[in-house]
């Protein structure tokens, strides 16, 4: 009996001694160093706020923070995932064609070559380019986006999510 008192006494000093030292010498988050995964992702959401949109020889950069003021319109649509994800949401955001028209880009063109933060590029043709319900995107149910997605997303109601590209810094003009 007296082995058992002893032993647990034991066992609650060894607790106590550990539970003080995680809560007295452990690092705050801040000073924790990145890992390469996080280091890579490291001032994406402010590269993404500014666009290039390169037309031939042209580059314009659009500033995600104008969205608001260029007719936004609301879509309800399926973001359907290649792991057979399906999120429903409302998003809001201004269509693709009213941000071409802003930087200057003529139409008609071959397609769109929209290049992600991660180096991900997705290509949309022209005429999907075009619909209405084709939006650079800046909130989701009512919400901003996100940070992970960016300040806007392309939104392409109508396919799959390999077109819903998220973090855009880049699209590039194929005539």
């Amino acid at each position: 009996m007296r082995k058992a008192s002893r032993s647990l006494v034991c066992l609650i000093a060894l607790l106590l001694a550990l539970c003080a030292g995680c809560s007295s010498g452990a690092k705050t988050s801040s000073s924790t160093p990145l890992l390469p995964s996080e280091a890579r992702l490291n001032g994406m959401y402010e590269h993404c706020k500014t666009i290039q949109v390169k037309d031939g020889s042209s580059t314009v950069e659009f500033k995600t923070a104008t969205l608001p003021s260029l007719n936004p319109i609301t879509v309800n649509a399926v973001l359907k995932r290649s792991n057979g994800m399906h999120i429903n949401g409302t998003w809001k955001g201004t269509p693709l064609g009213a941000v071409l028209d802003s930087v200057g880009v003529a139409r008609p063109f071959k397609q769109l070559r929209v290049e992600a933060w991660d180096s991900y590029v997705g290509r949309v043709a022209y005429d999907v380019a075009a619909r209405p319900d084709t939006i650079l995107a800046y909130e989701q149910d009512g919400k901003p986006l996100p940070k992970d997605d960016g300040p806007a997303r392309l939104v392409v109601a109508s396919e799959d999510g390999f077109f819903w590209i998220r973090m855009i810094t880049r699209i590039e003009v194929v005539r």
